[in-house]
């Protein structure tokens, strides 16, 4: 239809006396175009076009499963379909290329009278920046069917490097908190190998973000984060597009590219499928402003990028809390991990921390490490031996006071414990528990420090006491490493020379001639 307008309005110009170069411009068409229909006859087209139905397209193979696609998502993108081809094949390259596919995609919904739900958006132009300068973040939302039929709404986490477009993207279950806000933060910079100089936050969203129903995000906590990681900030508002831009078009790349239409089963293997599409797809082809392909930029964007600490100043948390059995058995991916006993009370709470093959199950709310098992790759099994009940025989005044004892009786304790106790009454014990076995993992003078440290942030909980000395003796580290990395060296040529040993009689005769001379 669309050619049959192009060849009907080529002859229409012709006929008004234009030139071929003429009619090429004022149809915005190649001038090839133009010479191909200028003396074909009706009859001729027609033939031409009869002929292109009857000729074999490299797409047909898939013809069925983009029509499957098209009839189940009307507003599916040839882009998502070309990449699900590619995905279900496991092809890297398909025979025909995606602006061809484009066309044919197109073909097919005007065939089968299939139109794309129309939706239109306003973007303005942004200055390029800097390698390294500037990365930029923002968090969406979208309803999935899952395994079973059921609507599951997902959480994402989308991070930009503003220059290469080198996209990061975080998948979780619930509405993102501070916490697992700045864990999405240090995964991104593990993603990249380090943090650019700035980041830039749609103030509305951050603040008061309207896909996250409300929740608070750019808390005084998270401060404390960045004071430590030591990026820039930078807030925008909603109505100013030329401080942003590139990050909103990520947002909606992330959920329709990737997410969309997509059957939801865990957010494991979710995360896990983001990533090889972003190898595969989202990073991997040219971009259509800079007209560059991200990851080829990002080679050499990552070097201006500044290391960042292995170690995430956030308690350590999944994305997802695993409910404790009245009798204290936590289900996980089909298995079932003991707790030692007494562990449950009503609306307790558990993340699964899975490392190599190992799995720990701490607290969610204090950080304690209440078992820790040899990861099960089976179904039904029941792992952990029975274990002895917690020790419940001690009164919280003498847990108090052999805290106080292991701190030295330092000022600082007992108003820290009493923060704790205002803020967390109900796992007052557990938070006591936590902090007495800190003592088994460092020396005395380490927790200490991070006591002081805690006071000064004013972090009060056995969880901030903990993320608080492995951060300062990875500082401690870093400064020694720095120290013994500056020594001066001596130059090539001196190193392996000996000071030449002189018998004192050599120094008191010359200093007699240089008496006698004056």
């Amino acid at each position: 239809m669309i050619e049959w307008m192009i060849y009907t309005k080529i002859h229409e110009l012709k006929n008004n006396g234009l030139r071929k170069t003429q009619v090429a411009r004022r149809l915005n068409i190649n001038r090839e175009t133009v010479s191909t229909y200028w003396d074909m006859s009706p009859s001729e087209y027609a033939a031409k076009e009869a002929a292109s139905k009857k000729r074999k397209k490299k797409a047909d193979e898939y013809k069925e499963f983009v029509l499957e696609c098209l009839t189940k998502y009307p507003d599916m993108s040839a882009a998502q379909i070309y990449d699900w081809i590619k995905e279900r094949t496991c092809l890297e390259t398909l025979d025909f290329q995606k602006r061809a596919f484009r066309s044919y995609v197109q073909a097919i919904r005007e065939e089968y009278d299939i139109k794309k739900p129309v939706s239109s958006r306003q973007y303005e132009a942004v200055e390029e920046l800097p390698m390294g300068q500037q990365a930029q973040v923002d968090m969406g939302e979208i309803s999935l069917e899952t395994t079973t039929g059921r609507k599951r709404k997902v959480y994402c986490f989308v991070m930009v490097l503003a220059h290469s477009r080198y996209k990061f993207i975080l998948w979780q279950e619930r509405p993102f908190t501070t916490d697992t806000f700045k864990t999405a933060h240090m995964k991104a910079f593990e993603f990249y190998g380090g943090r650019p100089r700035e980041i830039v936050y749609d103030q509305d969203k951050i603040l008061a973000v309207s896909e996250n129903h409300g929740d608070i995000i750019y808390t005084e906590d998270f401060q404390s984060y960045v004071d430590e990681v030591k990026f820039e900030v930078f807030l925008c508002h909603g109505a100013d597009p030329e401080s942003k831009g590139k990050i909103e078009n990520v947002v909606k790349y992330a959920k329709h590219g990737f997410a969309k239409h997509r059957i939801f089963s865990d957010i494991d293997s979710f995360n896990a499928d983001c990533i090889a599409w972003l190898e595969r797809t989202g990073n991997a082809e040219e971009h259509g402003t800079t007209k560059k392909i991200p990851a080829e930029v990002f080679t050499l964007e990552k070097e201006y990028l500044t290391p960042v600490s292995n170690h995430s100043f956030c308690a350590a948390t999944e994305s997802i809390t695993y409910q404790v059995r009245k009798d204290n058995i936590v289900l996980y991916k089909g298995n079932r991990y003991r707790v030692p006993k007494g562990t449950y009370c009503p609306g307790k709470k558990v993340y699964m921390v899975v490392e190599n093959e190992t799995i720990s199950i701490t607290d969610s709310l204090t950080g304690e490490i209440y078992a820790t098992h040899p990861l099960c790759h089976d179904k039904g099994k029941l792992i952990g031996q029975k274990r002895v009940e917690r020790d419940k025989s001690k009164t919280l005044l003498e847990q108090e006071r052999l805290i106080q004892e292991l701190f030295e009786n330092d000022e600082l304790v007992q108003p820290f414990l009493e923060h704790i106790h205002e803020a967390k009454p109900r796992y007052y014990r557990d938070q006591l528990g936590v902090i007495r076995r800190l003592f088994e993992e460092w020396n005395a003078d380490a927790v200490k420090r991070g006591l002081r440290y805690c006071t000064e942030k004013e972090l009060y909980s056995a969880s901030d006491l903990k993320s608080s000395i492995i951060y300062l003796e990875q500082v401690l580290s870093d400064k020694q490493k720095t120290k013994k990395n500056t020594r001066p060296v001596l130059p090539e040529k001196y190193r392996g020379n000996h000071v030449e040993v002189r018998d004192l009689s050599v120094y008191e005769n010359a200093m007699e001639r240089s008496a006698a001379n004056g």
